[in-house]
């Protein structure tokens, strides 16, 4: 539901209601207050994830009441600093231009910022479903309704980012609330853990403010760049083609925030077997889903383009969808490594690799985005995270002797090379019949698919 309210939103609804400029301002409200929203947690949320089963009875709810503490303090700071200072973040960022619209950067803030600790309360109890659900379907619910009365001059863009903020505020604070009552312990008054721990606690949440910048910074430094090297206008282009070729990140999140519990306890178990099985199968079917995206969208991505109000503002976005999608490929190819190496032993290592993948892709997109635009964006997303994967591949399979590829993955690409070439072939043939080639082309991607599900299943 979630993914298809995505589709309709950043598809139709937005490029009806909104100018290209204001799209490319929600976009940079939106990615810049996921980025600030991971560092201004000081790493709490992967620290409660990481020693939670390593606290019981009461003082679990020492440690849960001491986190909520520190947590909502940064909160409270961050939305004050953000409403009001939200213009001058944009100029030291880079990006051309201000609009009155930034001041609601705060609220959305906050909002990330409770959101992203319930759900990280909530996935140690393994109950994940009603954040995503509340956030994926509620927010862009929520938004959809107010783009429309945009489009129908009922309210402003002004009115609209406003919803935006009050809806995320929202959600975050039920989510937290939600997460809080699943836990079912008491809340006491905050204080020292005492035996030891809070130097080792300290080490792990400082290393996690580290590791949620170089993470959060991943995901919206390409946006930071394009609207700072070029425009807010471009950034309305490119974020059509980041939502496309990024929405089967709507499967992955979940399915990281399960389980990187998981791999946590694993770790402190010492079940190195088990874990090794695990990442193996995340590989192959995080690849499955990242293939089926590729093979499902790249024939299609004209037909997908015409539906688009007044498409020929984003035909720039065409080339950019097909790298970013090739750059999910490699990602998931790789399966859940991250996960892996940011809750065991090997943390400090993974800050200093994420920390160079960031350094990596701002060299590149300083480098293409003046030589070829919003594709230099895609190609520095295919090169960094080829070069990022392989280098964390290597360190696992020489410290731990895991790796995650087999004969599988193979077959996988096979598949996956016959059905698009297949499709791609009948786009080119049928090229004069919209018709014709829209239900041929897909009924084969849809046969290529389900054999491929029916021969790979049991395997994957």
């Amino acid at each position: 539901m979630g993914i298809g309210l995505g589709v309709v939103n950043n598809i139709w609804i937005f490029p009806l209601a909104f100018s290209l400029e204001e799209l490319g301002i929600y976009r940079w409200v939106e990615r810049t207050a996921v980025l600030i929203a991971a560092i201004a947690l000081l790493g709490l949320h992967r620290t409660y994830v990481r020693y939670q089963s390593r606290f019981t009875n009461e003082r679990s709810g020492l440690f849960l009441s001491n986190i909520l503490f520190l947590a909502l303090v940064s909160t409270f700071i961050c939305a004050l600093v953000f409403t009001f200072f939200a213009g001058t973040l944009a100029e030291i960022l880079g990006a051309s231009g201000s609009a009155d619209e930034l001041q609601f950067l705060g609220a959305v803030v906050a909002g990330s910022m409770t959101y992203t600790l319930g759900l990280s309360i909530a996935s140690s109890a393994k109950r994940i479903s009603i954040p995503f659900f509340l956030k994926n379907v509620g927010i862009r619910g929520a938004l959809l309704i107010g783009a429309y009365l945009v489009s129908r001059s009922m309210a402003s863009f002004s009115q609209w980012m406003q919803l935006l903020a009050l809806v995320h505020l929202a959600v975050g604070t039920v989510v937290l609330i939600y997460a809080v009552w699943l836990k079912g312990l008491p809340l006491v008054r905050p204080r020292p853990l005492g035996e030891g721990l809070n130097k080792e606690l300290a080490t792990f949440a400082s290393s996690g403010i580290v590791m949620a910048m170089m993470t959060m910074g991943l995901a919206t430094i390409d946006s930071q760049m394009v609207a700072g090297m070029l425009s807010y206008e471009a950034l309305g282009v490119y974020s059509i083609a980041f939502f496309i070729g990024s929405f089967v990140d709507g499967i992955r999140r979940p399915v990281s925030q399960a389980l990187s519990p998981q791999f946590a306890n694993l770790w402190n178990e010492g079940a190195m077997d088990q874990l090794a099985q695990t990442y193996a199968r995340t590989s192959r079917v995080l690849m499955s889903v990242a293939l089926l995206a590729l093979v499902a969208i790249v024939p299609n991505l004209n037909d997908l383009f015409s539906w688009i109000p007044d498409p020929d503002r984003f035909e720039a976005a065409k080339p950019v969808v097909v790298l970013i999608l090739l750059s999910r490929v490699i990602d998931y190819s790789f399966g859940s490594n991250g996960e892996i190496l940011s809750n065991g032993p090997h943390f400090k290592w993974n800050l200093f690799a994420i920390s160079g993948l960031v350094v990596g892709l701002i060299g590149l997109n300083y480098l293409l985005l003046p030589l070829y635009g919003l594709r230099g964006a895609g190609y520095a997303l295919v090169a960094a995270y080829t070069i990022f994967n392989l280098v964390k591949a290597r360190f696992l399979y020489l410290k731990e002797g895991i790796q995650p590829f087999g004969t599988v993955q193979l077959q996988l690409l096979f598949f996956a090379a016959a059905v698009l070439g297949g499709a791609m072939l009948i786009e080119s043939l049928l090229s004069e019949s919209f018709w014709l080639r829209l239900v041929v082309k897909n009924a084969f991607i849809a046969l290529g698919a389900g054999l491929g599900f029916i021969v790979l299943r049991r395997k994957i």
